[in-house]
């Protein structure tokens, strides 16, 4: 039996979902398992001849009695992925497994229409990898069918860290994200401590205690969050992406601990309980209590928190959650 796993291409270069899925791909091409490059396009009239004919291309090296894994979504619409997996179907006892990074329906409330598309679709597999067990439920709750899944928890982020350099407790919060999508960075206004923002433009404003530090591609980014010190922030004012958070897996979560920063999380956050047993940062409901709490904290405890996140992440940097997902994954499909 081979496995194969889809990958994405063809997006902006500083793209999350596009880095997740080469990240996740190549991690899978280290365990033995065979790459199904896909290219993100846009062709809402494509033939069904023509599509068949691209998907035979993908998918040239499948044979019956393998085992697909599908990372989803793939970014070109739904109607796309339920004619890939219809596809994949067709070969005699193929298991499906879809490896669930984003739901449109959920991210975007203009979508929330096609969620019993996106459901339907996921119950043409045989096993799901779902970001969280809450995912795993609400999914569930709207019509997928019962059947064999694997909880992601974290997302890894595999790298090499500077050791000479050592987070210090010197009161910054870090914020790795889109600036324009958080009203919270635009109205920060807090003279004690300081918000870094690594994403563009970059520049400063002093009378609001905030510097954009521009966007950094990940070797950059992960020693200048070292460098920064402090604590990384995961966090979302927006109603109905803060709902979509309390839900899925945060990339950002696992950049900040790979790096070796404590974290700062709001309790409704899927890790919340390895957060707090872990001893990996902070929980807060609310950006000033948050504030308060990393005031509160003195360099005993600051570097009592690193330790603790520096033993964790080495399983972050090793791409571990990854591989247990995919192994879990593939054997759940042979076995349940």
């Amino acid at each position: 039996m081979t496995v194969h796993i889809t990958s994405l291409n063809g997006m902006a270069m500083n793209s999350v979902a596009q880095i997740a899925q080469l990240m996740t791909a190549k991690i899978g091409s280290q365990m033995g398992m065979n790459e199904f490059g896909i290219y993100a396009y846009h062709w809402k009239e494509e033939p069904d001849q023509a599509r068949s004919t691209r998907f035979d291309g993908i998918i040239a090296s499948l044979n019956p009695g393998d085992t697909v894994i599908i990372q989803s979504p793939s970014w070109i619409a739904i109607e796309w992925d339920q004619a890939f997996i219809d596809h994949i179907s067709i070969y005699p006892d193929v298991k499906k497994i879809i490896f669930i990074h984003d739901i449109v329906p959920l991210m975007f409330e203009v979508n929330r229409y096609l969620l019993p598309h996106y459901i339907d679709y996921y119950n043409k597999a045989d096993v799901l990898i779902v970001p969280s067990q809450k995912m795993y439920n609400f999914l569930r709750d709207n019509g997928l069918r019962e059947k064999p899944y694997v909880v992601q928890h974290f997302w890894d982020h595999p790298c090499q860290v500077n050791y000479f350099i050592s987070p210090q407790n010197n009161k910054v919060i870090n914020f790795a994200g889109n600036a324009d999508k958080f009203d919270f960075v635009k109205n920060w206004n807090n003279q004690k401590v300081k918000l870094q923002v690594f994403s563009d433009p970059e520049k400063k404003v002093p009378e609001q205690n905030l510097e954009y530090m521009g966007w950094k591609n990940d070797p950059i980014l992960i020693e200048d969050l070292r460098r920064s010190g402090g604590f990384g922030l995961v966090w979302s004012e927006e109603p109905y992406w803060s709902e979509y958070m309390k839900m899925n897996t945060s990339y950002k979560l696992s950049t900040y601990l790979a790096a070796g920063l404590p974290v700062i999380i709001n309790s409704d956050t899927p890790e919340v309980e390895t957060i707090k047993r872990k001893q990996l940062g902070i929980i807060a409901d609310s950006l000033e209590e948050a504030r308060t709490k990393v005031l509160q904290v003195n360099d005993d405890e600051y570097k009592q928190m690193c330790d603790n996140v520096e033993s964790f992440a080495k399983l972050i940097r090793g791409g571990y959650f990854t591989k247990k997902a995919l192994s879990e994954a593939v054997f759940k499909s042979r076995y349940e």
